[in-house]
């Protein structure tokens, strides 16, 4: 089980959380009253989230009764990619608006200080901004923290089985809401990371028996002795000698009805406090989780099937309609709708749209990372992999909803390959942020190389 926040604050660590909080304090003072005052802006992104693990996005067991209740009030996509399989890939591109060959962040490093964030960009135009997030991956350091004025990234508990510093629901709830209630007249950005459901997956009781699934027939899996989740269980996701399939799916879903619950506290602070209806509230997850398809199991980071970039993505507030869309989007259009709804001019080279409007079909949307790329369009998906040799998936989720069969030799599908084929050529060498970036992406240390391979990031 992870264990209770132990509230140690050390020396330098407990100065600097309270010299971020005077920071965001002062950042709240009063500001002139405008006539239509910007909305607050609550981004929540939850760690390693399936779309299709939550009920209003179709599944059967009722593991997210906080999040559906959201969901049914607000506008749902139900067809929403991330960018890359990785936390530190997705957060970047969520939080610039580009894609991963922009930002340069591929994997899990550093967000060059020479991409503009949606927190700067709000500050500069009057708002507070706080941050909350649980993941190391994302600690200070990294470049997440630009342009916010309390970026609180406290890990004291620590994971069972890699003894990494996590910070689970409870506790990423606890800061959020502290925050929320600080008295201020600027309007709030505000960032929440969840780690939960990350693996290794250890909710707390009730939670780690409530959807322990025994009417299925056994499905016994071998252990990795690698973080490879590839034909196995990775060692990192490993609890005790336990094999089998459905103890490791159902203790998922305990982390997700875990979290649910923290997710609607949030949501009811800002209900208590009269904020909910002037908030523009954003709700997704940085990737998804391999179930056991394409026999891949309880890990991210490899793949881009949909299984890993398949994202919830739910927005309420000033400018959204509610119900249902179908049109393919994608988390670079966060910030255009952001700043939408902020009231701000977004910058012309912004991949983007605003999810106010319907995007329609034909849009392209690019997935990536350093040895591969997938190109999405309606039903269609193109996927190029660079090692062992190059090679090109075509698949059809209309009719192949697994991508099980490829169709990139099909003669019926010729023209639609070559056509993808030279969209994806097209897009991934386009680089609408304009700068060479590169010199601030650091080469890893060994000790930050071996830490990441814990994390189950680096196979």
């Amino acid at each position: 089980m992870k264990q209770a926040d132990t509230a140690v604050h050390r020396g330098g660590k407990w100065f600097r959380r309270i010299q971020g909080v005077c920071l965001l304090a002062a950042a709240m003072l009063p500001v002139a009253a405008a006539a239509a005052p910007p909305p607050d802006v609550i981004l929540i992104s939850i760690d390693t989230l399936r779309a299709d693990r939550l009920g209003c996005y179709g599944y059967a067991h009722d593991v997210s009764p906080a999040i559906d209740a959201f969901a049914a009030d607000a506008l749902l996509f139900e067809r929403c990619y991330s960018h890359a399989p990785f936390t530190g890939s997705s957060c970047a591109s969520f939080l610039s608006g580009f894609l991963p060959h922009e930002t340069r962040v591929f994997a899990n490093v550093r967000l060059p200080g020479a991409v503009d964030t949606l927190a700067e960009r709000l500050r500069s135009s009057g708002y507070a901004t706080a941050a909350v997030v649980s993941n190391y991956v994302l600690r200070r350091g990294m470049g997440f923290e630009q342009g916010f004025d309390l970026f609180d990234d406290t890990m004291d508990e620590r994971e069972l089985v890699r003894r990494f510093p996590e910070r689970i629901a409870a506790r990423t709830a606890d800061r959020a809401i502290a925050l929320l209630r600080l008295t201020r007249e600027k309007p709030l950005f505000l960032w929440v990371h969840f780690q939960d459901p990350h693996g290794p997956y250890t909710p707390p009781a009730p939670f780690d028996t409530r959807f322990q699934d025994r009417g299925r027939p056994p499905r016994t899996l071998m252990l990795n002795r690698s973080q490879s989740g590839k034909g196995g269980i990775p060692s990192y996701q490993q609890l005790g000698d336990h094999r089998e399939f459905h103890y490791y799916a159902g203790r998922y879903d305990g982390e997700i009805a875990y979290l649910d619950g923290h997710f609607g506290r949030l949501v009811d602070e800002l209900k208590r406090q009269g904020r909910y209806d002037r908030s523009l509230v954003v709700v997704t997850a940085d990737h998804g989780e391999g179930m056991g398809e394409h026999d891949f199991f309880f890990a991210h980071g490899v793949y881009l099937y949909d299984m890993l970039i398949h994202v919830p993505l739910i927005i309420r507030g000033p400018g959204a309609q509610t119900g249902r869309r179908k049109d393919v989007v994608q988390h670079i259009d966060i910030v255009p709708t952001v700043l939408a709804a902020a009231g701000l001019q977004p910058e012309p080279g912004l991949r983007g749209r605003s999810l106010f409007a319907e995007n329609g079909s034909g849009r392209q949307v690019l997935a990536e990372m350093k040895h591969k790329q997938a190109l999405i369009e309606d039903t269609l998906k193109l996927i190029r992999r660079e090692k062992p040799r190059e090679e090109y998936l075509l698949f059809d989720r209309q009719n192949d909803p697994g991508e099980e069969t490829n169709l990139v030799t099909d003669p019926c599908y010729a023209e639609t390959a070559a056509r993808l084929r030279a969209s994806l050529q097209q897009l991934g060498r386009e680089n609408l942020l304009g700068r060479g970036i590169t010199t601030d992406v650091p080469v890893l240390s060994r000790e930050e190389i071996k830490k990441l391979e814990a994390l189950g990031y680096m196979q």
